[in-house]
């Protein structure tokens, strides 16, 4: 059943009120003409739940903006959107086209800080954010009694006499649902292992991120990138966030998840006062299997007030070093490997009483 304005309604009921369901839910795209977004195709999505957010063809498929009941869940950085013709690929120039949005995909070759790794200099986080995708599909429509929306856009990592990936993105969700379902399908379409470090770059912003804000999840233990990362009780402080701090230093937090008897974990960001009273928080769910590691980035600076939620195949500090610790992935020829995300809003205390509990049933029944 279609759930709307709090009740559940058959195909034939909703439609009775309406002569284009695009009144309640849907996808449109549209073209982006302004400054260094011009030509940018986007694809806004509502649920009708009070969910709406956008997909980015032309960046990877990428999520800039999400909205929940009119209030922003994602930070948006100072670069704005940015066409793929801006991206600059060495050391850190990759963050003149961060948007940040709520999510930025990092890969797929190499992901993490840049690094040379078996003579190949590697900048931040790959290339894959600033490819645009083929074969774009907006599929909508009655399935019995749900109305389901889906976009899916194949982006291509290739070089001549190298290799050949292929990351298949569908991101699903359907009228009424307070979230969405993310799948990517990588594959190595060449006849030679080639790496794989894919890194989901969830971002939250105010008013969402806020000092009443905290990060909840089943963490076993946490372990600080840096010698910055643990001074000042960063990794004590790691869950809570002050206002924002002038000249305040990034710090990055590497966490492991207790995953339950599936190998499923989640993380969480939980505010039960957004400021008017309101709770509001959000919820990420992965297979442990696909996506091992967990990365946090904090970085709560005056006009950059953000909050990064990442789960990966590797940790952020770069190909080599994951290399040198044993870690990195790799594809081999023509194999496939699948990677799903369930995205989900919460809008009451119940909902975070549960996920709380739910993170201390796992922390204590996990074995060591």
């Amino acid at each position: 059943m279609a759930v709307y304005v709090g009740r559940e309604w058959s195909k034939e009921e909703l439609l009775s009120y309406v002569g284009d369901i695009h009144q309640l839910a849907g996808a449109q795209i549209s073209t982006l003409n302004d400054g260094k977004a011009e030509g940018v195709k986007v694809i806004n999505i509502n649920t009708g739940s009070g969910l709406h957010f956008s997909v980015l063809p032309g960046r990877g498929m990428d999520i800039p903006h999400a909205f929940f009941k009119g209030k922003s869940l994602s930070f948006l950085s100072g670069t704005g959107i940015t066409s793929p013709a801006y991206y600059e690929e060495s050391g850190l120039e990759w963050l003149r086209s961060f948007f940040c949005g709520l999510l930025t995909t990092c890969g797929i070759a190499y992901s993490g800080a840049p690094s040379v790794d078996q003579g190949e200099p590697l900048g931040l986080h790959g290339r894959i954010s600033n490819t645009a995708a083929e074969d774009i599909c907006i599929k909508q429509g009655w399935d019995g009694d749900e109305y389901k929306i889906s976009v899916r856009g194949m982006m291509r990592e290739a070089r001549a006499m190298g290799e050949n990936i292929t990351l298949t993105r569908s991101i699903e969700t359907k009228l009424g649902r307070n979230g969405f379902r993310l799948q990517d399908v990588v594959e190595n379409n060449g006849f030679e292992p080639q790496p794989l470090m894919m890194l989901y770059h969830f971002n939250f912003g105010f008013p969402l991120l806020s000092p009443n804000a905290k990060i909840t999840g089943p963490v076993l233990t946490t372990e600080p990138r840096d010698e910055e990362a643990a001074e000042n009780r960063g990794v004590e402080e790691c869950f809570t966030f002050p206002p924002p701090q002038a000249g305040y230093q990034e710090k990055v937090f590497f966490h492991n998840l207790a995953p339950d008897t599936e190998n499923k974990t989640f993380m969480a960001l939980l505010s039960r006062d957004i400021g008017d009273g309101t709770p509001l928080g959000i919820v990420i769910r992965f297979d442990k299997r696909e996506l091992p590691k967990f990365t946090q980035w904090k970085m709560v600076r005056q006009g950059f007030y953000a909050l990064g939620l990442e789960p990966g195949t590797a940790v952020t500090t770069g190909r080599a070093a994951v290399r040198e610790k044993g870690d990195l992935l790799f594809l081999q020829p023509q194999q496939r490997y699948t990677i799903s995300i369930d995205f989900e809003v919460v809008e009451s205390i119940p909902e975070m009483a549960a996920i709380e509990s739910e993170a201390e049933k796992l922390i204590k029944g996990y074995d060591r």
